[in-house]
């Protein structure tokens, strides 16, 4: 499929679960798809067709998180431009399915990615971003623990000092956490 036929295929998807999971199949199907979304995501100034490529990366990433290894320099420059709601969403959960497949030894990632991962992890926890951002950010901080001595003690401290005025579902994930630290 080209890019044109792609960006069209795109902007034809709603939010529903159904056209998302059919885009992220698409891209399963034909991995040059994916390269497509995440040009779209970084560069594109159409905010639908940068929150409907995320969609289909996303599904298509929970399926089959190995595909990004191909890609891997692209969706690190695309992580950087992320700006939206959406996207910081889909993206920081895309971080937690890598660190989990990186912890496992099944996803290489270099010292410069790790520290991306880590930094921008850091960053969406410490700031005013929705609360599944949030979430996401410190299970994949909780997850690449051991690859910084510094990364427990400073992830405990950004947990207790939000927990008190955080939402339920930040509370809930922050104890599970950090009574796993504690261990």
């Amino acid at each position: 499929m080209t890019e044109e036929a792609w960006v069209n295929e795109i902007l034809k998807i709603s939010a529903r679960l159904a056209d998302r999971k059919r885009a992220g199949q698409q891209i399963c199907n034909q991995p040059q798809l994916l390269k497509y979304s995440l040009s779209f995501i970084k560069t594109s100034s159409n905010s639908e067709l940068t929150t409907k490529s995320a969609y289909a990366v996303d599904q298509a990433l929970r399926e089959d998180i190995e595909l990004l290894k191909n890609y891997k320099p692209l969706f690190f420059q695309t992580l950087v431009t992320v700006t939206g709601d959406t996207e910081k969403r889909i993206f920081a959960k895309i971080l937690e399915l890598v660190s989990q497949s990186y912890i496992k030894k099944h996803f290489p990632l270099s010292e410069q990615e790790l520290q991306l991962m880590i930094s921008t992890c850091f960053d969406w926890l410490m700031t005013n971003e929705k609360v599944a951002v949030k979430v996401f950010a410190m299970q994949c901080i909780y997850n690449l623990k051991e690859t910084q001595p510094w990364i427990v003690s400073e992830l405990k401290a950004q947990l207790e000092n939000q927990f008190q005025n955080a939402s339920q579902a930040f509370q809930s994930r922050a104890r599970h956490i950090l009574k796993k630290l504690k261990n």
